[in-house]
């Protein structure tokens, strides 16, 4: 990079996603923080902005591509030829649906697990605090089944100190942790019962810290670890700690996470409450039909009063 290139505008849009953006605002702006402290070049819009992904999964066919081609006139007005993404949702929606949708779609979805495993393996100096931990990795149901990416998040949690120890159903074989395809919205009751039961797979290989990527995963799970004994973190909060940004105990004290369960729920730990993982899988198959459906406003709105 020459001496001017350093003051050119990127145009490399950092994509933040509603979640990120709207309701864990403080990752947000961390997560800009780690892209300079590792040399990422980007740029953000700060304009309102949805991928889409919830209203196509709510079946607003017509107003998803109404708002894909405005996030796209968008995209091209800023001059934005290649995107990053910290949500695997996002990832998946705009590499995969939005050239399918938008016939001259032509920006680049850049894979930033990628791009973040090999800053770190040029510069290992920037690693300031490593881990030496045992931990387990859950897998996106969007970014493992749909993008296939297992390998990359690993390495990076390697690379700055971890062990990974795989839960019984992980990569291609994983077990969603009920965030996905707008079950939260849908059917919260059933969400919550898969949460817990991944909660409990990672109790099984006696681990205490389960790292997750992107913030609709996060949410839901954490809320269901509270008093399990496992903790759940984004990969932004332990990639801020072994750059230096923040410390372990600012993590944990900075994370605004409900403290009980949700009413007449009882304790994930009473083997009575949970049910086998054959009678949740049924359980959501017989859900998949439900007629709640979720309009883009709505969407914010929930993402502003949660």
């Amino acid at each position: 990079m020459g001496l001017f290139d350093a003051f050119k505008e990127s145009n490399v849009l950092y994509f933040s996603g509603c979640f990120n953006y709207f309701k864990f605002r403080e990752n947000f702006h961390i997560y800009r923080e780690i892209f300079d402290r590792l040399g990422i070049r980007f740029k953000v819009i700060e304009k309102k902005f949805c991928c889409g992904l919830p209203l196509f999964e709510a079946g607003y066919e017509t107003e998803v591509r109404r708002l894909a081609r405005r996030n796209f006139d968008i995209f091209k007005e800023e001059g934005i030829k290649e995107i990053i993404t910290t949500e695997p949702c996002c990832y998946k929606f705009f590499s995969q649906n939005y050239p399918e949708m938008i016939p001259d779609w032509d920006i680049k979805i850049l894979n930033l697990w990628e791009i973040i495993l090999e800053k770190l393996l040029k510069k290992p100096r920037l690693i300031k605090t490593k881990g030496y931990e045992t931990v387990t990795f859950h897998d996106s149901c969007y970014l493992g089944r749909y993008c296939k990416i297992y390998d990359a998040p690993r390495k990076i949690l390697e690379a700055i100190g971890y062990e990974v120890r795989e839960m019984d159903n992980s990569r291609e074989n994983s077990f969603c942790c009920g965030s996905c395809g707008g079950l939260v919205r849908t059917n919260p009751a059933l969400a919550n019962k898969i949460a817990k039961e991944r909660i409990l797979q990672a109790k099984r290989i006696g681990v205490n810290k389960m790292i997750v990527i992107g913030f609709e995963n996060y949410s839901l799970l954490s809320k269901n670890a509270v008093n399990s004994g496992i903790e759940i973190l984004e990969l932004s909060d332990v990639l801020s700690v072994a750059l230096g940004i923040r410390e372990l105990d600012e993590v944990s004290r900075t994370k605004k996470i409900a403290e009980e369960f949700i009413e007449g729920e009882e304790s994930i730990f009473e083997e009575s409450s949970i049910k086998s993982e054959k009678e949740i899988i049924a359980e959501v198959k017989e859900n998949t039909d439900s007629e709640d459906e979720l309009k883009e406003e709505d969407f914010y709105e929930d993402l502003k009063n949660d």
